[in-house]
């Protein structure tokens, strides 16, 4: 059964805020900044645009899994439409039991351990597998969290991105795995035991998650829909394309994402890569926004409000709706 991915918005104020990647004290002080905001009658929701989680310093720094349960908690006071987190690669790769690593940093065991003693996996995962990934809005801002991608080249590649099911991409591997791959076979190998418990912290042979290592790795080699999923999830947006090709390609990406919403989306407002200060608005029709994680320096890190029922016709439109994290 597929599943919305994608949330409409036709009025009212987003506070937008990108890539926090496990850092405690920002997410509380941007948290503190919606709760006056929204009081207020200023802001009528907090758009997060996926990767909270996953800190690049040490373990005992690491607030990811206390900020992920307090989105949790705040959708739950407020409701998912107010509260809205997206989809990122750095939370993607937990639904599927896939390792996400850059250079000698591997991301994922670390999340995954204190996942397993934290006794809310399920909750968590259940989470994790509900967000959308997209918000569409009247104002024709399209909010990602990777901008866009040439993964999505045609209108029926969008409306797979927009409805997809990651339970039947779960399900199809487990299938092939009960079929193929016997649970005795892979208790003979002690090997694929290690990788299991550093990976997925998963117990040992008599884990009722035992083979959920090896369905991470069939997932990851052999699906089409995981593959569409982390294309687009890890785009790189403009990086290497020449300055004239900028505003077509990110164009055509906003054309196909138009097609099934109630409002053409004109501009790609995103995070996902560094930037020099805060943002960095590309041609006419993205705008690369850096919170914390991304900004350089980080202090320079920014959030936008966006009115999500007045026209946005030009990236550059969005500069005057641009507030410092640390003012």
């Amino acid at each position: 059964m597929s599943t919305k991915r994608s949330v409409d918005l036709d009025h009212g104020v987003a506070m937008v805020v990108t890539d926090l990647h496990g850092e405690g004290d920002v997410y509380d002080c941007i948290r503190a900044k919606f709760m006056e905001l929204y009081e207020k009658g200023l802001v009528q929701y907090l758009i997060l645009c996926g990767d909270l989680i996953h800190g690049y310093g040490e373990a005992s720094e690491d607030d990811s899994l206390r900020m992920l349960v307090d989105v949790i908690q705040l959708q739950r006071r407020f409701g998912s439409h107010t509260i809205i987190m997206l989809l990122g690669n750095h939370e993607m790769p937990h639904i599927y039991g896939v390792t996400l690593s850059k250079g000698d940093q591997a991301f994922t065991p670390r999340f995954e351990h204190a996942l397993s003693h934290s006794g809310r996996r399920d909750e968590v995962l259940a989470f994790l597998r509900s967000l959308p990934f997209v918000v569409r809005t009247k104002a024709g801002v399209l909010i990602t969290h990777s901008g866009p991608t040439m993964a999505i080249n045609s209108a029926y590649k969008a409306e797979r991105i927009l409805t997809f099911d990651h339970l039947a991409v779960l399900k199809l591997a487990d299938d092939q795995i009960a079929a193929r791959y016997p649970i005795d076979n892979l208790r003979k190998h002690p090997e694929y035991t290690l990788h299991a418990r550093y990976h997925l912290a998963i117990e040992g042979p008599d884990d009722p998650r035992y083979s959920e290592f090896l369905r991470g790795q069939l997932i990851s080699q052999t699906s089409e829909e995981f593959n569409l999923l982390w294309e687009v999830l890890f785009a790189r947006g403009e990086v290497g394309l020449s300055e004239e090709f900028q505003d077509f390609f990110a164009s055509e990406f906003l054309k196909h994402m138009s097609v099934t919403s109630p409002y053409e989306q004109r501009i790609v407002l995103y995070g996902h890569l560094p930037v020099r200060g805060g943002h960095k608005v590309i041609g006419q029709r993205q705008f690369r926004l850096a919170s914390y994680s991304h900004a350089n320096p980080p202090e320079d890190g920014e959030y936008l409000l966006v009115d999500c029922a007045q026209p946005i016709i030009s990236a550059r439109q969005l500069l005057g709706s641009l507030r410092q994290v640390f003012d």
